[in-house]
């Protein structure tokens, strides 16, 4: 396995659609997938009411992941984040995740900004932003170097 450089591991974040986040709700770990953006030394993602802003609520301390798999050659990559969360109140940071998401996803939802300018997404109340506290990447190793593969020891 070879560590990515913070270059790269920043690179692999941004690239990725879906990331998980694990947190803590109630004594319990829970890891739920998610849509976000970075923005600078920032996650943005937006959120329903539930059980993940209950948690995040309870228990700031996340812990974000992306990766990569490539079925033909068993090359994987993986991103770590942990960070602090909290809801956005500024309108600033409201409007940056906005932007960003619709921004990274309008290949999927197609061009939302209209002659009127960016429209809102429905049934997403609560912004969330996390820190990047931490980052770190791994990957199967490059050039000459042993390649690990998953179940392979």
């Amino acid at each position: 396995m070879e560590r990515l450089t913070h270059e790269e591991a920043l690179e692999l974040l941004d690239a990725r659609p879906v990331a998980h986040i694990g947190l803590i709700s109630g004594d319990s770990p829970y890891v739920t997938p998610m849509s976000y953006v970075r923005d600078g030394d920032r996650i943005l993602f937006r959120t329903e009411a539930g059980k993940k802003l209950d948690a995040l609520r309870d228990n700031p301390a996340v812990c974000i992941e992306v990766s990569v798999f490539d079925e033909e050659t068993g090359d994987w990559a993986s991103v770590i984040v942990n960070g602090t969360a909290r809801e956005a109140t500024a309108d600033e940071t409201k409007q940056a995740a906005l932007d960003g998401l619709i921004e990274k996803y309008s290949d999927v939802l197609g061009d939302l900004r209209g002659t009127g300018g960016l429209q809102p997404l429905p049934g997403f109340p609560h912004v969330i932003e996390v820190s990047i506290d931490e980052i770190s990447g791994m990957s199967s190793g490059r050039g000459f170097s042993f390649r690990t593969r998953p179940g392979r020891l």
